[in-house]
């Protein structure tokens, strides 16, 4: 999420380098400004009745303490009322808060400077490559002719299980698939001193934010149900439970609201 200290001081930069992506997000930068704006003149109003609450409540003691009660009452009248509109004016806060926050979360990273700007694939640079590209003889196959053709992978079976998109990896393929995670796992443990972690296959909607994939994909998340009168709700978060799309999600929140010395850093 994009530092709102960052907007308010550099708005114009801000806007050039959303645009430079060509998504129009740039035009979200003056609405977000007019809610932060009225947020914290309304935090400085509740601040304010907050300090003349306590101002009042402190007099209605002197007051009391001089035997005042007519006087002391027609305080307690007032620092009510005072409470009542700074109710009035928390609730506006929080409204102006969740607005606010929507926008942030849907502001994409800003581009680096070094970062060609361009509208299609044609306009890249390419910066480096590996190896040579192959000049064939023939028309390659692609990966969806090789796996049909090799029983790697049941496309049809796969989709009519559980949808579009989805695969039933048979034979080698199913083989070939665990014998890649097995590799990796071994290799990134071994060599590379990583911690393995199996991760939940369920997180709340914060672990979702987190890695950003809130709110901008929440269309293309799977929810979890529990029952005919549940929902999936998570009773210490109020929100939904949600399935993973990789262990990205869980992996990222490990360490979530969590304060780390810097001699545990970096962590596998």
């Amino acid at each position: 999420m994009l530092d709102i200290k960052l907007i308010r001081e550099q708005p114009d930069f801000v806007r050039r380098r959303l645009a430079s992506r060509g998504a129009g997000d740039e035009a979200k930068i003056d609405e977000l400004l007019a809610l932060d704006e009225q947020r914290r003149k309304l935090l400085a109003e509740v601040e304010g009745l907050k300090a003349q609450r306590n101002r009042v409540s402190k007099e209605i003691g002197a007051l009391m303490g001089q035997k005042k009660t007519a006087e002391a009452e027609a305080r307690k009248t007032e620092t009510r009322q005072i409470g009542d509109r700074i109710a009035e004016l928390d609730k506006a806060v929080a409204d102006k808060e969740i607005k606010r926050v929507e926008i942030l979360l849907r502001l994409p990273n800003l581009p680096h400077n070094s970062v060609k700007e361009g509208k299609t694939a044609a306009d890249n640079s390419e910066i480096r490559a590996w190896g040579e590209r192959p000049n064939y003889s023939f028309k390659p196959k692609s990966h969806v002719e090789i796996c049909e053709s090799l029983l790697l992978v049941d496309f049809a079976r796969g989709a009519k299980l559980t949808g579009s998109g989805f695969l039933l990896y048979t034979n080698w393929g199913a083989r070939l698939e665990r014998a890649l995670i097995q590799f990796l796992l071994d290799l990134h443990i071994r060599q590379h001193g990583y911690t393995e972690v199996s991760p939940p296959f369920m997180v709340k909607e914060a672990c979702m934010i987190g890695v950003g994939q809130f709110p901008k994909f929440v269309d293309q998340a799977y929810q979890v149900l529990e029952g005919e009168a549940q929902t999936g709700r998570d009773p210490d978060l109020g929100g939904m439970l949600y399935l993973i799309p990789t262990a990205e999600a869980p992996v990222a929140n490990i360490h979530r609201e969590e304060i780390l010395k810097e001699s545990q850093l970096p962590i596998y």
